[in-house]
């Protein structure tokens, strides 16, 4: 049973006994999770945290945006609205500076530990580089830039305050269909357009756009959209022809599932699917979850995208 407890200015803990509605969005696209809610009003110091529970377990923690006060004939209501803990990496600038073979540790002891950000990995993997911070570059982007440097892709930080620096973890399995969580509607898309079936790499500041990289997969169904990679100043410079074809094909497929009930907490989970028209897919993991709650019925809308890692 899900239930939300607010924190004060005051530092005093408000546990919510009703929900009227409730939404959360958690995208692996967009940096901070967001949730919005509605209560019958109880008088509160200024509210400037949030904590949704599943049961006994958190599984969103963040930082209230906006708070207002209804008032209306038929009653008079708190409604929220909140960001998970990135939201403090969005909102605040990182001090400009050099930095010179940086380690992860160094980039989140700077710009995530400060906001309560935890990291999800033992790794501690250092980009053999220099790493400049420009006036201006926010604290998200500052520690996106290292890593997608250093592991070519952008970091995923939790619900409730995980940072993985390599993206969404895949611990967990979440079956769909008969023998696992139903689905109500299924929607799958196939985008050729955005499948690469081949990057030409320049690794060489005297060399040429010499050394392809291929898709075989794209390429046997015909695909044809290559693209030119001038990776001179780049550390692996066929890492990044490959990231380039795998960002590809995972924008090129996508299942949208509507399931009833609530999926929070099962972002980054490997998704298996079977479907009595479609048959039995894998090789998938959830993406997004968006879950709505108003009165007596909830469902969740899914996003699950092809796994290329």
């Amino acid at each position: 049973m899900l239930r939300c407890e607010l924190k004060d200015i005051n530092g005093q803990n408000h546990l919510m006994p009703q929900l009227l509605s409730l939404q959360v969005d958690v995208d692996e696209g967009v940096p901070a999770d967001a949730l919005y809610a509605l209560f019958p009003f109880t008088p509160t110091a200024e509210l400037c945290e949030v904590t949704l529970y599943d049961g006994e377990d958190p599984i969103f923690i963040g930082v209230i945006d906006e708070e207002e006060h209804i008032c209306e004939s038929n009653g008079t209501y708190l409604k929220i609205s909140a960001r998970s803990l990135a939201a403090h990496l969005l909102d605040n600038e990182a001090m400009p500076c050099e930095y010179d073979h940086p380690s992860l540790s160094v980039m989140v002891e700077r710009y995530a530990k400060p906001f309560g950000i935890t990291l999800g990995t033992d790794s501690n993997e250092v980009f053999f580089g220099m790493q400049s911070v420009t006036k201006g570059t926010s604290c998200w982007k500052a520690l996106k830039n290292f890593c997608i440097a250093c592991y070519l892709t952008p970091p995923r930080i939790s619900s409730t305050g995980v940072l993985y620096p390599k993206g969404l973890a895949h611990n967990g399995v979440t079956a769909f269909g008969e023998d696992g969580v139903r689905y109500t509607r299924l929607r799958e898309v196939k985008k050729r357009c955005e499948e690469i079936s081949a990057v030409h790499v320049k690794a060489t500041a005297g060399g040429t756009y010499s050394r392809p990289i291929l898709n075989a997969s794209a390429r046997e169904r015909g695909v044809c959209r290559e693209r030119y990679l001038n990776a001179v100043l780049t550390e692996s410079p066929m890492k990044s022809a490959d990231a380039m074809i795998q960002n590809g094909d995972s924008k090129a497929y996508a299942v949208y599932l509507r399931c009833d009930g609530c999926l929070l907490g099962t972002e980054g989970n490997r998704a298996v699917i079977s479907d009595p028209i479609l048959g039995d897919t894998d090789g998938l993991y959830i993406s997004a979850v968006h879950y709505r709650m108003k009165g007596d019925g909830a469902y969740s809308n899914i996003t699950l995208k092809r796994r290329t890692f």
